[in-house]
C-alpha cells in the first residue's frame, strides 16, 4: 500500500500542507516497510486544474490513500472514481499525520471540503504574487 501526504517539504519531519492540488510536495509511504519518496507536485503553479492534475499523478503512482487538510470537488471526484481513500484532519508534520491516521483518527471523506479553486487563492500558484 502507498500512502501520500501533502506536505511543505521533501521528509517525513516535513509540515504537513493543507491544500491538496497546490501543495509542495507529496511524501508517499509505505506503512509496512516505512520507506518513503517525495515527489514534487508538478501542478503547484498550475493555471487552473491542479487537483486534478495532482489526484492523476498520485492515481498513477499507484497511491491507494491520501492524507490532505483540504481538497475540491474535482479532485475528490477523481479519487472517488478511482477507488482511493481520501483522509483529512491532518496536523503537524507528515510523520504525525501518518501516526494520526494508523490510529484511525483521521476522517474519511467523500465530499470536498472546500470549493474549487480555494488553494489558488490561498497564494499558491497566484500569479500576483
Amino acid at each position: 500500500m502507498t500512502i501520500a501526504v501533502c506536505s511543505q517539504g521533501s521528509e517525513v519531519d516535513s509540515t504537513v500542507d493543507q491544500r491538496f492540488g497546490r501543495c509542495a510536495y507529496f511524501v508517499l509511504i509505505d506503512p509496512n516497510s516505512e520507506q518513503f519518496e517525495s515527489i514534487i507536485n508538478p501542478a503547484l503553479d498550475a493555471g487552473g486544474g491542479a487537483g486534478v492534475q495532482a489526484a492523476q499523478l498520485l492515481g498513477n503512482k499507484g497511491v491507494e490513500v491520501v492524507l490532505v487538510g483540504n481538497i475540491g470537488p474535482k479532485a475528490i471526484s477523481v479519487f472517488n472514481a478511482a477507488n482511493i481513500n481520501v483522509y483529512t484532519e491532518i496536523q503537524d508534520t507528515v510523520e504525525k499525520t501518518m501516526a494520526l491516521y494508523q490510529e484511525g483518527k483521521l476522517k474519511l471523506l467523500s465530499e470536498p471540503t472546500v470549493s474549487s479553486h480555494f488553494g489558488f487563492r490561498q497564494g499558491g500558484g497566484s500569479r500576483w504574487r
